[in-house]
C-alpha cells in the first residue's frame, strides 16, 4: 500500500487547524524592540496588541487595552485615514505594505512610520479582521527603491520646511523635470512636496505646543504660516484638533 506523503502546504494547514489562539502568539512582538504589533476584527476594535503598543497608549496591560478604537485613541483625522485603509483590506482581502504614515509617538508628538498591514482569515478563507505592524520610519524608501534620486531635495527640506520652497526649486535640485520630481515624490512618501511640508511644520507644531511660553501666533510665525487662522486650519486637518485644543489635551 502506498500512503501519499502530505505536501508542505498540507502540512501547515493541518498544524494552523491544531494551534489554539490562546498561545498568544502576538506575545513573540513583545521581544521586538521597536516593533509595535495589533490585531482589529472587523469593527476596528484591537484584539491583540502587545506591550509596545499598549504602553504608548498610556495602558498597564493588554486586557484594559481590549476592545478600544481607532477613533478612541487617536485624533479624528488620523483615525478616519486608518480606518479607511482597513476597510480597504476588509473589502479586497489584500495586504497594504510599506505604508509611510504619520502616527503619534510616546509624546503625542507626530512622526513618521512604516507600517505593514494584512488581513486575518478564518478557517473557512473569509476575512475576519486585520493584523499589523508599525515601526518608526528611518528612510530611505521602503520599497526598496531609495528616495529614487529625490534625496537632496529631501535634505533640503529637512531644513527648509518654515519657508515657502517653490517645487521647481526641489526638481531643480534632483535634476529632475517638474513632473518626474512630483511622481517620484508622491511614490516616496505618498504626499505631494507642499502637503510633507505642512505636515512637517504641523510635527514642529506639535513640539512647540508643549512650552507655555510661547503664543499660538508666534509659533504660526516662526513655522512660516501666512497668519495664525492658517496655521489652525493646517494643524486641525492633519491633526484633529485646533492648536489650543491639542496645547490642552497634551501638556
Amino acid at each position: 500500500m502506498i500512503v501519499k506523503k502530505p505536501e508542505p502546504n498540507e502540512k501547515k494547514v493541518h498544524f494552523l487547524s491544531q494551534m489554539s489562539f490562546d498561545q498568544h502568539f502576538n506575545k513573540l512582538f513583545d521581544y521586538l524592540p521597536g516593533v509595535l504589533f495589533f490585531v482589529k476584527n472587523r469593527n476596528g476594535e484591537i484584539l491583540f496588541a502587545n506591550e509596545g503598543l499598549v504602553r504608548l497608549y498610556g495602558y498597564n496591560n493588554e486586557s484594559d487595552f481590549i476592545g478600544r478604537t481607532d477613533y478612541e485613541l487617536l485624533p479624528r483625522r488620523l483615525a478616519e485615514k486608518y480606518r479607511a485603509d482597513d476597510l480597504k483590506i476588509l473589502e479586497t482581502g489584500n495586504p497594504m505594505l510599506n505604508i509611510v504614515e504619520l502616527f503619534l509617538n510616546f509624546q503625542g508628538i507626530p512622526e513618521w512610520y512604516l507600517t505593514h498591514k494584512l488581513p486575518v482569515l478564518s478557517k473557512s478563507g473569509h476575512v475576519i479582521g486585520i493584523m499589523g505592524t508599525i515601526q518608526e520610519y528611518k528612510g530611505p524608501d521602503p520599497r526598496g527603491e531609495g528616495l529614487a534620486g529625490i534625496g537632496p531635495a529631501v535634505d533640503y527640506l529637512k531644513s527648509r520646511f518654515r519657508e515657502n520652497v517653490p517645487v521647481q526649486r526641489l526638481a531643480d535640485l534632483t535634476d529632475l523635470s517638474l513632473r518626474q520630481f512630483e511622481r517620484r515624490f508622491k511614490a516616496a512618501f505618498n504626499t505631494t512636496p507642499h502637503q510633507y511640508i505642512i505636515k512637517m511644520r504641523v510635527h514642529m507644531a506639535c513640539d512647540l505646543l508643549r512650552d507655555r511660553r510661547l503664543s499660538i501666533s508666534d509659533i504660526a510665525s516662526e513655522l512660516g504660516f501666512t497668519d495664525q487662522s492658517a496655521f489652525a486650519t493646517h494643524f486641525k486637518k492633519n491633526m484633529g484638533y485646533t492648536p489650543l485644543q491639542y496645547r490642552k489635551r497634551y501638556i
